[in-house]
């Protein structure tokens, strides 16, 4: 059964922003949000895509300390004969708060953010800031990470640019309300960008038809007014005018550009914001998620490497995330197992556990059908596209049990770039179980760098 039973698959999601908040992964409107996403993937992707990245010795006691009654062992300590029984039986029911993390009615929410991400590109084009960056782009303040609706900087000395976030607070940040959400963002993310230094904090409410303007004087956030003409002039914004009326008179027919709500009144020097690549990246740490019985805290340059971009799909009956793996590693992390564990019917807990045991009494024979998969991927990369040097690398060159998660990774260096595309869709078609993945760009080199390959 789904977490939740409502017949468009994305109103059951929360709104898709994704942040690091003390040492947990935010998603939507708080940690409502966060288990809600973590059901929902958990009863399409199942309990063994969790069970994969934690030890099973403490998915077994998350299981007895959720079901205390549960025959989970026998006299020899093996797996109760009853314990089957008992789960099948069980009469679950799906936490009932889960509701409270969807995203809910939009109220006018995507257009505006739309008409703000196209018009402050446009404006920073000829104005003092330097950078407008989009929902997905990290503001980090202190150990946090958030990711506002829209943000400015002018990077003198607030800020610096690396490629995937912004060190220190932006110049100007926005946020635009939903209802279901707006507490979040009034309460939790004012006194985070108040504490962090930001100079300008804006509030659109597209319901209610209200921009609340917050400058920050002495160290606390002071509310301010449009001048007497109806414009907004941010002082820390030289020559930027903002209309907020104009927000309110959208047509359907123009696009994004019109009305427009952002006019450059002067044409000041260019700021000086410092653009740094020695920042932290996607992909920059090895994903090893630290999972325990309750939740374990989020470092700022864990949620860097392994976060993928906010977007949320549906394929295979499924939400389908980039990354998926790493992601759910941060989820469980913040949600801890026994939680987690309250999120499925114990059914489906107990039967992913027994058969992750099987398979893993049958590792060594699965491993050598996988090697064997690997060398004729090999010769298909050589054969039909040229390849010479062919690695293989992964969970089946590292120590420890093949998972749920597991896969064949090929790296082919000198492979031609026009035939990587054909090549990678080529294994796809080929091999489906287990699915053959070939390595490319920044991903094989990481593999290559870690050492753990061996060529074929």
């Amino acid at each position: 059964m789904a977490a939740t039973d409502l017949t468009d698959p994305f109103d059951t999601l929360p709104e898709a922003k994704l942040e690091l908040i003390d040492g947990r992964l935010i998603v939507g409107n708080g940690l409502a949000g966060t288990r809600l996403l973590l059901a929902e993937i958990l009863t399409g992707w199942g309990a063994a895509a969790a069970i994969a990245l934690a030890d099973r010795i403490l998915c077994w006691e998350a299981l007895r300390r959720v079901y205390p009654e549960a025959p989970l062992t026998d006299d020899q300590g093996q797996p109760s004969r009853a314990l089957q029984a008992w789960a099948s039986q069980f009469a679950y029911q799906p936490p009932i708060d889960l509701l409270t993390g969807r995203r809910g009615e939009d109220a006018g929410h995507q257009r505006i953010r739309q008409t703000l991400r196209y018009q402050l590109w446009a404006v920073t084009q000829h104005s003092r800031c330097d950078h407008s960056l989009g929902p997905d782009f990290v503001m980090r303040l202190g150990d946090n990470g958030f990711t506002p609706d829209a943000l400015l900087c002018r990077g003198e000395s607030l800020n610096r640019l690396h490629d995937y976030y912004l060190e220190g607070p932006a110049d100007l940040v926005i946020e635009i309300l939903l209802p279901d959400h707006a507490d979040q963002d009034r309460e939790v993310k004012r006194r985070y960008y108040e504490q962090g230094g930001v100079p300008e904090y804006w509030l659109i409410d597209p319901a209610s038809r209200q921009v609340t303007f917050l400058r920050r004087l002495n160290g606390a956030y002071q509310r301010c007014y449009p001048d007497i003409d109806g414009v907004y002039r941010p002082a820390s914004m030289s020559g930027l005018a903002f209309y907020p009326e104009r927000l309110w008179s959208f047509d359907p027919h123009e696009g994004p550009l019109e009305p427009v709500v952002f006019v450059s009144e002067s044409q000041p020097e260019k700021g000086t914001a410092a653009n740094s690549k020695d920042g932290l990246g996607y992909g920059n740490l090895p994903f090893a998620p630290r999972l325990g019985l309750e939740p374990t805290a989020i470092h700022f340059d864990e949620y860097i490497s392994w976060c993928p971009e906010a977007k949320f799909e549906y394929g295979n009956n499924r939400i389908e995330i980039a990354g998926m793996c790493e992601f759910l590693g941060l989820l469980l992390m913040t949600v801890g197992l026994v939680e987690t564990v309250t999120l499925l019917p114990p059914r489906q807990w107990v039967e992913a556990l027994l058969k992750a045991e099987e398979e893993e009494r049958h590792d060594v024979a699965r491993k050598e059908d996988w090697w064997r998969i690997a060398r004729e991927a090999a010769a298909l990369l050589r054969e039909r596209f040229g390849a010479q040097q062919v690695a293989v690398a992964g969970d089946l060159v590292r120590d420890g049990p093949l998972n749920y998660w597991s896969e064949i990774e090929l790296i082919a260096r000198d492979l031609p770039s026009s035939a990587v595309s054909e090549a990678s869709w080529a294994l796809y078609q080929a091999y489906k179980d287990p699915n053959v993945h070939l390595l490319e760009d920044w991903r094989g080199e990481h593999r290559l760098q870690e050492g753990a390959f061996v060529t074929l």
